[in-house]
């Protein structure tokens, strides 16, 4: 049997896992939700490894492709996956609301820290302008901000900037959640729409693709969370607007391609292909075996940070450094799961996994037929970790781990208020009685 040959029905086979893992989950589930988006980008990450895997120019890139690190991607990524299967399979009738006006507080100042990059939005429009009128225009702006990158852990440039990245992951959770609710607040609801389309439009003007997937990938995991707690009239709405939202963004996207690599011998179409598939094949050939592992410095960088920070790298151009010896680093992509391998090895990364999603699955189970807002916090978190990296890499490393310590805040002040009520019910206000009187009147 050729190489060619071989490699090739190993991702045939992997291609297989995902589309009958699909077929069993949608079979048990009868429905489309989060684990159905999930499961079939990885049937779509799968299928363009395949093609990129056939490229004559990419398929140079891949060392021969070995069956077990496939069969090692799969269960990590169904170990990952098993909160959010276990949720859909055992869905809960109903969300409890919350007995406090934190989501409300957090929603403001979500919208306020995204109203202070309007500046930057104006300051740059003109990059937004050159993608569809200057074929270097995309290039430009990406090239403009890997300068700055440089620069990153050294000063704080723009401290607004950094909170509102830091709360980046909470206006799409906390916008689907309010649409959940009887009564709508409609200006809080168009000022969360304002900070969800920041997270696309910046990245855009920066000439930037993957964060405007992956801003598209957590719009459609919140959705897909939160959709069968949401009416049907808004639930049409919103396909109608996000299949148009979809068209516009593509654009974009599709000029900066052309704009960083049209002029490339194998064209935009095979850089796609490379881009979406190579994760899987990379991590067949190096997520097992680096050369090495990074010790935990990119997955729990601000850990290390605090611990050693004289040791650990302040962005990736020293990380890269530090682990020069690695077969591979971060400049390409090798799934969230290569990540943990390649920081832990292959042993300790499976038994982050396990604990970790255990944990979630006793913290996450539905208790009566209902759900509180923190538990769904905690479903949406290990959902973004999934759908976010499934691509690419862990897209909470580096100094997006504030992300996790801001959700991480959120959850235990709703957990704790949550408790103090059980314990003390004598502590609900009037207005509190009033809003248990219509989760009542729901039932």
């Amino acid at each position: 049997m050729t190489q060619v040959l071989s490699d090739n029905l190993l991702c045939l086979f992997y291609l297989l896992l995902w589309v009958l893992t699909l077929a069993w989950y949608q079979y048990k589930n009868h429905t489309i939700d989060a684990g159905t988006a999930i499961i079939s980008t990885y049937v779509l990450y799968a299928i363009f490894s395949i093609i990129t895997l056939n490229d004559d120019f990419f398929s140079i890139a891949y060392n021969p492709l070995k069956l077990f690190p496939f069969i090692y991607l799969y269960v990590m990524l169904m170990i990952a996956l098993a909160p959010t299967i276990y949720h859909h399979l055992n869905p809960p009738k109903r969300i409890i609301e919350p007995h406090s006006k934190i989501l409300v507080i957090t929603a403001i100042l979500t919208i306020v820290m995204a109203a202070t990059r309007i500046p930057e939005i104006i300051s740059d429009f003109s990059n937004g302008i050159k993608l569809f009128t200057d074929v270097e225009g995309g290039n430009d702006a990406y090239m403009e901000q890997i300068e700055k990158t440089t620069e990153q852990g050294k000063s704080i440039s723009n401290l607004f900037a950094i909170i509102d990245n830091t709360l980046s992951d909470l206006p799409v959770f906390l916008f689907f959640y309010f649409l959940t609710l009887k009564k709508k607040n409609y200006w809080i609801l168009g000022g969360l729409l304002f900070a969800i389309s920041n997270c696309v439009v910046l990245p855009v003007l920066h000439g930037q693709r993957g964060s405007v997937i992956i801003s598209v990938l957590t719009i459609i995991v919140g959705y897909a969370l939160f959709k069968p707690f949401i009416s049907k009239r808004i639930n049409r709405i919103f396909k109608i607007f996000g299949l148009t939202s979809m068209i516009i963004i593509s654009l974009p996207i599709i000029a900066i391609t052309m704009s960083r690599f049209g002029e490339n011998v194998v064209g935009a179409g095979g850089i796609v292909n490379w881009y979406v598939g190579q994760g899987n094949l990379y991590f067949n050939n190096y997520g097992l075996d680096a050369g090495g592992i990074r010790n935990g410095d990119r997955t729990m960088f601000l850990i290390k940070m605090a611990v050693n920070p004289e040791d650990t790298p302040k962005n990736y151009f020293e990380r890269r450094e530090k682990y020069h010896q690695l077969k591979i680093d971060d400049y390409w992509f090798y799934t969230f799961v290569g990540d943990f391998t390649i920081d832990f090895g292959p042993f300790y990364a499976f038994v982050i996994f396990v604990v970790f999603n255990f944990i979630i699955l006793l913290l996450t189970r539905p208790r009566d037929g209902t759900i509180k807002v923190y538990q769904m916090l905690l479903l949406y978190f290990t959902m973004c970790i999934c759908m976010q990296g499934g691509m690419t890499l862990y897209s909470y490393a580096d100094y997006n781990g504030l992300r996790i310590i801001v959700l991480l805040m959120l959850y235990t002040y709703l957990r704790y208020h949550e408790l103090l009520l059980e314990k003390f019910p004598l502590v609900q206000s009037s207005e509190n009685d009033d809003s248990l009187e219509d989760v009542d009147k729901d039932k």
